[in-house]
């Protein structure tokens, strides 16, 4: 049985969530020249109505892509933090 694919949540104060390859093992199992990794910050929609800026907690997302051929990735791996990113994965 294959587990690469299984999510984990750890439940901690912002939430965590993993699943897939780290950027580090899709570089050594499709190389580095083959992988494309895409980071995103972003303030969530629990935290937009905040009025100040210090209100506004970021979640973290980074996303691993394997490059299949000429314009096709396939997602690999996907690492996240913030508020409800346990009912995203």
């Amino acid at each position: 049985m294959c587990y690469e694919n299984i999510a984990t949540v750890i439940f901690s104060h912002p939430t965590i969530g993993t699943v897939g390859l780290t950027e580090e093992a899709a570089a050594a199992k499709f190389g580095q020249d083959n992988i494309k990794v895409y980071r995103s910050k972003f303030t969530n929609m629990f935290y937009s109505p905040a009025l100040t800026d210090d209100k506004k907690h970021r979640s973290f997302f980074k996303i691993i892509c394997s490059l299949e051929a000429p314009g096709v990735e396939r997602v690999v791996g996907c690492h996240c933090i913030g508020k409800n990113v346990d009912e995203m994965m």
